[in-house]
């Protein structure tokens, strides 16, 4: 068994959220510091996972966005040195 090291948190909760922790621990035979445990590494694993696409999101499309901007960039030559000789 692994030498977890324990700590502790005062947390304060929502009654209708506490009484529904202490109601489904009481139907699954649970302990709370379990559960409650449990669903903190949900959320961290969800969300870590939340943010590594969202980042991978934002590299892609800005990879795009390059894209975009090197295909238009002898447009704005164009124009640039259109208002420069004053057409």
């Amino acid at each position: 068994m692994e030498n977890k090291k324990i700590e502790s948190l005062e947390i304060k909760l929502d009654g209708l959220i506490y009484q529904e922790i202490q109601e489904y621990c009481v139907k699954y035979s649970a302990d709370e510091t379990e559960f409650v445990n449990a669903v903190m590494i949900r959320f961290f694993k969800e969300n870590k996972k939340n943010h590594d696409t969202m980042r991978k999101g934002y590299a892609e499309m800005s990879e795009i966005n390059l894209d975009i901007c090197n295909e238009f960039e002898g447009c704005e030559k164009d124009v640039s040195s259109k208002f420069e000789r004053g057409i």
